[in-house]
């Protein structure tokens, strides 16, 4: 299945969506779609928010809280959702301040059972 395809749907399914994009483990964007955002913004996004994912997911193995699945951070301008997937791949959406969380949770997971099976 598409990379496009699959990241189109999750910004379409989500309200206040403004991009998703699918990072490898070095951080370098495989694909993406902005809807209300440069894809210059998105992409560098998907790559800080995977240092994020990484660094928190150390901290939660440290403390014994277990492999880290999901980091949602929340501003005044954007909250950005991001997801860990097999191989060290995840995904992040970039949203509205008022977007949906248990939407974007819900989207995100099925894009990621997806996103999973493709990749090798």
């Amino acid at each position: 299945m598409p990379f496009q395809y699959l990241l189109t749907n999750l910004v379409v399914d989500v309200p206040g969506a403004q991009g998703a994009v699918f990072v490898d483990p070095e951080g370098e964007a495989v694909d993406f779609v902005a809807r209300r955002t440069t894809p210059y913004e998105l992409k560098l996004e998907g790559a800080y928010h995977g240092i994020f994912l990484r660094r928190a997911g150390q901290l939660a193995r440290l403390v014994g809280a277990g492999d880290l699945t999901r980091v949602t951070i929340g501003g005044r301008k954007m909250q950005a959702m991001g997801l860990v997937l097999r191989a060290g791949y995840y995904l992040v959406l970039v949203m509205e301040p008022g977007s949906p969380r248990a939407v974007a949770a819900a989207a995100m997971l099925r894009t990621a059972e997806a996103l999973n099976q493709e990749i090798p």
